[in-house]
């Protein structure tokens, strides 16, 4: 789906700053319109100030933060894989091998985890490309090899998951769960799994922990899962930042002239070493502006906020509000 054609890229955000900072192109006879710069350094420069524009920008969140940044996560939970498939490294050996497999098995919850190949050994799954192609640790060379891979109740969220979620967790439409998902303590899960052997079924408990990869993080369920599942939630994003020249920024065509602003705040108090007219500008008109168009996109009504009278009880809510009883029943 296009952008508005007024929607600042990355290369409108770098031209910006460069013109500010008189290191833009203008052509070989200085008679043309203002371009990105071609000095190496220069061009550099440029996006490093437009990336710590929009690094400060998110920063600069009102109370409750900012409604762009909550994208919602969508998490495949799998069982244990054993399957029939093979799979086969492929491409260049470096530090990381390309493996492809016969059969659709992978998912994008299973970087980090551990990969064992059938008569070969054991590797980390560095990256997800898709159904059938993950890049897995290690040079590595081999063909048509079986393999498994461990399901630990414990699934690799998105890279831009900031640490936190922002709202309820629940299954992806369509997928027929009667169970109410629960946010939980890291910590209780781990004590309900000490209590017992593995327990595997639909998971209704959910919690979310720091993996040992920077920067990632995992989303913990108990019990762990029997079958595939996909669970959704809103979270804090994590920024990535730009790098190719048609690049977007994240908080969309409405916060242009904040990110604009941002940008020429960072060269001013970077680039030009003073605190001036455009850090005035962007903490007392674009930045305040910004404030209430996230406000804006709030929804006009929060619903009822009290829990349900008799009178006024759904199967949702009841789901909601009531513990699962233990069912029992005489066999005729």
């Amino acid at each position: 789906m296009a952008e508005p054609t007024s929607a600042l890229t990355f290369q409108d955000l770098i031209i910006t700053v460069a013109r500010k900072a008189g290191t833009a192109y203008y052509g070989a006879g200085g008679d043309e319109a203002a371009q990105a710069p071609t000095d190496t350094f220069d061009l550099a420069e440029a996006k490093t100030f437009v990336n710590d524009g929009i690094r400060m920008l998110i920063s600069d969140a009102p109370p409750d933060g900012w409604r762009w940044a909550r994208p919602v996560a969508s998490v495949d939970m799998w069982p244990d894989v054993a399957v029939d498939a093979t799979v086969t490294a492929t491409g260049v050996y470096t530090t990381v091998t390309t493996i492809t497999a016969t059969e659709a098995t992978f998912y994008p919850s299973m970087e980090g985890k551990t990969i064992i190949v059938t008569g070969v050994g054991s590797y980390t799954i560095v990256s997800y490309t898709s159904s059938t192609v993950i890049t897995i640790a290690g040079d590595n060379a081999f063909a048509g090899k079986t393999f498994s891979i461990a399901n630990d109740g414990a699934y690799t969220l998105p890279q831009t998951f900031g640490g936190q979620y922002r709202g309820d967790i629940q299954y992806a439409a369509e997928t027929g769960v009667s169970v109410s998902p629960t946010w939980t303590a890291e910590s209780y899960i781990r004590a309900l799994r000490a209590e017992s052997t593995v327990q595997t079924d639909t998971p209704y408990l959910f919690a979310v922990r720091k993996m040992s990869l920077a920067r990632r993080w995992e989303l913990v369920v108990y019990p762990e899962a029997s079958g595939l599942e996909t669970v959704e939630f809103p979270y804090d994003l994590h920024f990535d930042e730009l790098s190719g020249l048609t690049d977007m920024h994240p908080a969309g065509y409405a916060f242009d002239e904040a990110v604009k602003a941002a940008c020429l705040a960072v060269w001013e108090r970077d680039g030009d070493d003073v605190i001036a007219g455009l850090n005035d500008y962007y903490q007392n008109k674009a930045l305040p502006n910004a404030f209430k168009i996230n406000a804006r996109s709030a929804p006009q009504r929060l619903g009822y906020c009290g829990n349900p009278s008799r009178s006024n009880r759904t199967l949702r809510n009841f789901r909601n509000f009531q513990n699962r009883p233990t069912v029992t029943y005489d066999t005729p």
